[in-house]
């Protein structure tokens, strides 16, 4: 009797440990749903043989996978005010990817491929492009994050 005892109080401690920790993966894990909301952005960076980019704006990402937003954008000291849009993935652990469409009134006037980490509770996005013969990177913080 004392052993069928033991066995359920193992195998109960052992159930909670599991769920426990099931839990604790789900609340870490990201899904377009749980990324989704308005982030402000920097981005930082050069095109060797161009010179310095630099940008800075907000972006909503939609739990569909849709995004659009708008920058001021510094490219070898002339400035642009851009609109952007496009889509992105997330996979469950919180790196993910980004096909961004910009435009200079209402004109497409390039097409970037980016990888996404989301760090900090999924309140931060961190970047960089995948476009040969750059060297730029974005951070992003979301506007309201979800402590507030």
């Amino acid at each position: 009797m004392k052993i069928n005892a033991v066995r359920m109080a193992l195998g109960s401690i052992l159930f909670a440990a599991l769920v426990s920790t099931a839990s604790t993966a789900t609340a870490g894990s990201c899904s377009l749903a749980r990324v989704a909301g308005n982030y402000g952005f920097t981005t930082n960076g050069a095109i060797p043989t161009l010179g310095p980019f630099a940008a800075v704006g907000h972006v909503t990402f939609d739990a569909s996978g849709h995004f659009d937003g708008a920058q001021t954008t510094s490219f070898a000291g002339t400035i642009f005010d851009e609109t952007v849009s496009g889509t992105f993935t997330v996979n469950p652990d919180c790196t993910g990817t980004a096909i961004v469409n910009v435009y200079h009134s209402g004109v497409l006037f390039r097409t970037t491929n980016l990888d996404l980490v989301w760090v900090s509770n999924r309140n931060e996005i961190r970047a960089i492009f995948r476009t040969a013969g750059t060297a730029i990177t974005i951070e992003a913080k979301r506007i309201f994050s979800e402590e507030d």
